[in-house]
């Protein structure tokens, strides 16, 4: 996620630390499928793919912060 304008690394400890949108795609997939069928999970999809056509970076920052939250998942940013 880093890059010109980019937001800071999102760090899930003893996870894996979240710098690039390679890394959120990688993470996506650890997660098992039907949790991946969640809202949460499928707005940081779109978003995700939203952001590698172009959009600002730190939208996915935000959808992802959200789903960790909401999936109660501590996280340092």
């Amino acid at each position: 996620m880093r890059g010109c304008n980019a937001p800071a690394p999102i760090t899930i400890r003893q996870v894996m630390t979240l710098k690039t949108l390679a890394d959120v795609r990688k993470l996506i997939s650890y997660i098992p499928k039907e949790r991946r069928q969640l809202s949460t999970w499928q707005h940081v999809e779109a978003t995700l793919q939203a952001c590698a056509a172009g959009d600002d970076p730190e939208n996915i920052s935000v959808a992802l912060q959200l789903a960790l939250q909401a999936e109660q998942v501590p996280y340092k940013k």
